[in-house]
């Protein structure tokens, strides 16, 4: 794998290796933010170790000259409780082109109180760090907002960073993604999203992004146009052969306004809900290769909306 990794950084296109450095995307860079989110502890909601990861995400955000918003709410969950204090973070880029078009960066950054797929019965009742499964996604984001402000992104962006995602248990399909439902639910006429990325999972060393089935079913269009993008430019890494399941995310309360918005994760992950979901089990360069495809895709898709307005 590690071989295959390094023919794919040397056969890259030119647009990937060229250009002013401050501009590129930055895998270590986003590696270091995923490591500085793990050093926090676990980032279940409503406690002081969210609240210290909330802040990280305000002041990186700010640090950009990107304006910040919390959206709180409160949800029930059997995991965490009756009533769980939750926040949204969203952060609002503008661009310097008044489009209609609003493009929906997202990912979860809360962590999961239970380690229930944990090999050890012994850990199954602890939380879990979430180094791929949150943080992956938030380092990834956080990266995408610096190099899309490098690079003056024409066009509008919402980064959207959910909370309480991680809640819910086999069979509860109302307790998951309480953060994005909250959003959908109360924010998309402030904020109507008019296409979405969701991020979840794509720090895996071993990495194999493709499409799942909610995704195929609902987002068909745009779901083949980006694994059609991304398949030429990491072969090795993305696969429009599809998962032969439907992963409930944060992409689908959006999915259900009929707003397309696609899920980019790796599901094959071994430590998925297990104390072993650690930084070391991510990558850089997976960081790396997924960061290279999304703000290429980004680009090119605003070019495209351009020319067939």
């Amino acid at each position: 794998m590690r071989k295959r990794l390094i023919i794919l950084l040397v056969f890259l296109p030119a647009a990937f290796l060229h250009g002013r450095e401050e501009a590129r995307f930055d895998g270590k860079r986003a590696y270091g933010l995923l490591k500085k989110q793990c050093s926090f502890g676990f980032r279940i909601p409503g406690t002081p170790e969210a609240a210290k990861c909330a802040d990280f995400i305000e002041r990186e955000l700010e640090r950009l000259d990107i304006k910040v918003e919390r959206d709180p709410f409160r949800a029930s969950t059997t995991l965490l409780g009756s009533d769980v204090q939750g926040v949204n973070i969203i952060g609002i880029y503008q661009g310097d082109n008044p489009s209609s078009d609003l493009l929906a960066l997202s990912a979860h950054w809360d962590t999961r109180s239970i380690a229930e797929k944990d090999p050890d019965p012994g850990f199954r009742e602890t939380p879990i760090l979430g180094a791929n499964d949150g943080a992956s996604g938030v380092a990834l984001l956080l990266e995408l907002a610096r190099v899309l402000k490098k690079r003056r992104y024409p066009g509008r962006v919402l980064f959207l960073f959910f909370d309480i995602e991680d809640s819910g248990l086999p069979g509860q399909a109302g307790q998951w993604c309480l953060g994005s439902r909250h959003f959908a639910r109360s924010r998309l006429s402030q904020y109507p999203v008019t296409a979405g990325i969701n991020f979840d999972m794509i720090g895996d060393r071993d990495l194999k992004i493709r499409p799942e089935k909610i995704t195929l079913a609902l987002a068909g269009e745009m779901a083949e146009a980006f694994w059609r993008f991304a398949e030429l430019r990491a072969p090795f890494h993305f696969s429009s052969d599809p998962l032969s399941i439907g992963i409930m995310d944060d992409h689908e309360p959006f999915l259900k306004q009929g707003i397309p918005y696609i899920n980019l994760i790796d599901f094959d992950y071994p430590w998925w809900h297990t104390q072993e979901d650690t930084p070391d089990k991510c990558s850089p360069i997976s960081l790396q290769i997924v960061g290279n495809v999304a703000v290429e895709y980004i680009f090119e898709r605003w070019k495209k909306l351009q020319n067939n307005p």
